[in-house]
């Protein structure tokens, strides 16, 4: 299982702090699918590639297959208190959001890749990628019948190797 701040993720909040960038009101958060279903996407990975096909392994939902399927947005306000964790295996600080649940698909969903994780982004469509996480229960989701929900509460942390 893993996690990653992409390049782009890493230049967007650096252009942040320590430059006193401006900050974003909320992220959006979308899910991804993945070959092995155990991965996240390479560090030099964008969002942008990750739109339909994908590139190596990975893609964000399929609208096409999921119609219903949308970002969701996560207001800055959701978030946790700040505090020591483990994420993963790195020792370091980590926040928790408020749970956000994607709507259920309209028919049954069966990607060819199974859903892997979620993503944190800059925009409801397209932007840069924050973050990319597995799910913590290490269980990728191979299909979805009419009526199911995907529930995602995310983590977001920084630690040290």
């Amino acid at each position: 299982m893993a996690d990653i701040f992409p390049d782009e993720g890493l230049d967007a909040l650096l252009a942040i702090v320590p430059k006193n960038g401006s900050n974003v009101a909320n992220m959006f958060m979308g899910l991804f699918t993945a070959a092995g279903g155990t991965s996240v996407p390479a560090s030099n990975a964008t969002l942008a590639g990750l739109a339909g096909a994908g590139t190596a392994g990975f893609a964000e939902i399929s609208t096409t297959l999921w119609s219903t399927y949308t970002r969701q947005t996560h207001v800055s306000g959701s978030w946790g208190a700040q505090g020591a964790s483990v994420v993963w295996t790195t020792t370091g600080r980590i926040v928790t959001g408020g749970q956000l649940a994607f709507p259920a698909p309209s028919s049954p969903y069966a990607p060819a890749l199974p859903i892997a994780g979620f993503f944190l982004a800059s925009l409801f469509s397209g932007g840069v990628a924050y973050y990319y996480s597995n799910f913590s229960d290490t269980t990728a989701i191979a299909s979805l019948a009419i009526g199911d929900l995907v529930k995602v509460t995310p983590s977001f942390g920084l630690g040290n190797y």
